[in-house]
């Protein structure tokens, strides 16, 4: 059975529920999250309480760090939507979820819980790399010299396990020995052959970055990886962010997908 890795959720609510519904529908086994469930978005409360509930696997990304420490090297739209997610998950959003749901206690012990990284089926599950689990990105090779580096750190940091999963840059490729790839609607499945050495990055459910409005996430299935994108109601995301008082970039760069 598949196994989900999502990454990135970012408190989008209307992402995550079309994201799940697709879960459903392939059957997967569990679903293994690689951090910043919260940060950025409108709905905190509603998201955690996914999160607890049906990921198996919820690291720590720099967001949950923010969240739980208060330290942080954020931009100002970044800054205010975390204090504004923090005050959130103390209290809840309405009265229902006050009644309802877990209490926010529960909630923040469950963030600052959350492990920087895990390892696997032999599969090292990271928000960052393998150097920084919780802060680094992974960039896309841009010429011959990362790429040649990129091999490096394959063949050389990759000796305990064969695919690292990361967030963080909230694009979705896979660099591997012979090339960076990059999925598209035309070719999301890739086949590594047992053995085979490679940094899979899953992109973002709730904040896309790379010119793509729509949420994404892989799958993994024995030697098979699949990368999905889907279509979600941003509109209703993007009224709940002005509503909440966050940043309108916030909600402008959705419709986006930078």
């Amino acid at each position: 059975m598949p196994i989900a890795i999502v990454s990135d959720i970012h408190s989008n609510l209307e992402a995550l529920s079309v994201v799940l519904a697709k879960c459903d529908e392939l059957g997967v086994s569990e679903i293994r999250c690689l951090g910043d469930v919260i940060g950025y978005g409108p709905d905190p409360v509603a998201v955690a309480d996914i999160a607890i509930e049906r990921f198996s696997v919820s690291l720590m990304g720099n967001h949950e760090e923010a969240l739980v420490t208060g330290k942080h090297r954020f931009n100002p739209y970044a800054a205010q939507a975390i204090d504004w997610t923090r005050s959130q998950l103390r209290g809840g959003s309405n009265a229902i979820t006050k009644m309802f749901s877990r209490t926010a206690p529960d909630r923040l012990a469950w963030f600052s819980e959350r492990k920087p990284f895990e390892l696997l089926d032999n599969h090292l599950l990271v928000h960052g790399s393998i150097y920084d689990p919780v802060h680094d990105y992974v960039d896309e090779p841009e010429n011959p010299v990362e790429a040649e580096q990129m091999i490096e750190t394959l063949e050389r940091d990759f000796a305990g396990f064969d695919l690292c999963f990361a967030g963080h840059n909230h694009t979705p490729f896979m660099a591997t020995r012979i090339g960076t790839l990059f999925p598209h609607d035309a070719h999301n499945t890739f086949v590594l052959p047992k053995g085979h050495k490679a940094y899979v990055c899953v992109g973002s459910v709730g904040q896309p970055r790379d010119n793509d409005p729509r949420a994404s996430f892989a799958t993994i299935d024995g030697d098979r990886i699949t990368f999905h994108r889907l279509a979600y109601d941003i509109a209703t995301t993007q009224a709940k962010i002005l509503a909440a008082g966050l940043h309108e970039f916030l909600a402008e760069r959705l419709g986006e997908g930078i």
